[in-house]
């Protein structure tokens, strides 16, 4: 199941004339679909949706109000990964943030040779990764 996600309401032209611009609202999108709004200002409230796009129909006033995604969309797992009973994460997204460390191997003199770089959390590899990685090194 997916987690859930926050967001705000950023209100770039006040239709109304009632909540003014700027940050007007905090939300949540739940992972079922439904999302949760609680209004900012002198008199907030919360307000509960089946549907975010009923939401945004309803609030967005043709654009003059936008959701703003303060949490990443979930990535997608490539169901292609035969070793992941969920999907290979993608390169570019996911839990499993890279890190990288000087390895073991050294030179004649005794330097370093080798920087290594993975998945942390111990979360295995594809080769989609490494050329993720070779790619953005060698651009």
């Amino acid at each position: 199941m997916a987690a859930s996600r926050r967001f705000r309401l950023q209100r770039h032209t006040d239709v109304t004339g009632v909540s003014g611009t700027g940050v007007v609202a905090d939300g949540v999108l739940w992972p079922d679909g439904t999302a949760s709004i609680r209004w900012r200002g002198d008199r907030p409230s919360a307000v509960f949706w089946d549907d975010i796009a009923h939401a945004e129909a309803v609030h967005g006033h043709g654009g003059a109000t936008e959701i703003v995604w303060d949490d990443p969309e979930p990535a997608a797992p490539d169901t292609a990964c035969p070793h992941c009973p969920d999907g290979h994460t993608p390169p570019d997204r996911g839990s499993q943030p890279w890190s990288a460390f000087v390895g073991p191997e050294r030179d004649g003199d005794g330097q370093p040779i080798t920087i290594h770089v993975g998945r942390a959390g111990g979360a295995h590899v594809a080769e989609s990764d490494a050329q993720w990685i070779r790619n953005r090194l060698n651009s």
